[in-house]
């Protein structure tokens, strides 16, 4: 039986003969190699287009209250926060050195319950609906504060000229 494929052949002028050509062979490999780059650079490139870290972002009211000595802080929407991650920085407005921060350990958060119509519900979690509340240390002189509510060190919720008694 005789085979349908032939061999290409060309005449070689620096051999003086036939050589076998494998053309087509180191044209396939070039072929081969130039995808696998082009692929590469593709999945190289499609990494840069990917967003960034998001920052969190959230809507908070603040109130204080004389009775327990406390501030309060209410989220409105946004993005939750673990509890770990907060904290509450107090300075004095005149810049005379007062400054106190309230620790997440401190803090106390309280999820509304639609069944008492309470805050009766303890959270690891800040998100909607919850409350905190953080009791201010006997250091705090009555006085005009500012008040920065962070997430990991980062200020989320800022209040100046607050006045504490």
């Amino acid at each position: 039986m005789r085979s349908n494929i032939s061999k290409v052949r060309k005449w070689s002028v620096a051999g003086g003969g036939w050589d076998d050509a494998i053309t087509s062979v180191v044209g396939e490999m070039l072929l081969l190699v130039l995808v696998v780059i082009l692929v590469s650079i593709m999945s190289a490139s499609a990494f840069n287009l990917l967003p960034g870290e998001r920052e969190t972002s959230i809507d908070i009211s603040m109130n204080t209250s004389t009775d327990p000595n406390c501030i309060f802080f209410w989220h409105h929407g946004g993005d939750w926060i673990d509890k770990r991650d907060l904290s509450v920085y107090i300075m004095k407005s005149e810049w005379d050195g007062t400054t106190v921060t309230i620790k997440h350990d401190d803090l106390i958060i309280h999820a509304y319950n639609s069944t008492t119509g309470d805050y009766s519900d303890l959270s690891n979690v800040f998100d909607l609906g919850c409350r905190i509340e953080a009791e201010l240390p006997p250091s705090i002189d009555p006085g005009v504060y500012d008040i920065r509510f962070r997430c990991s060190e980062k200020v989320i919720a800022a209040y100046d000229g607050v006045t504490l008694s």
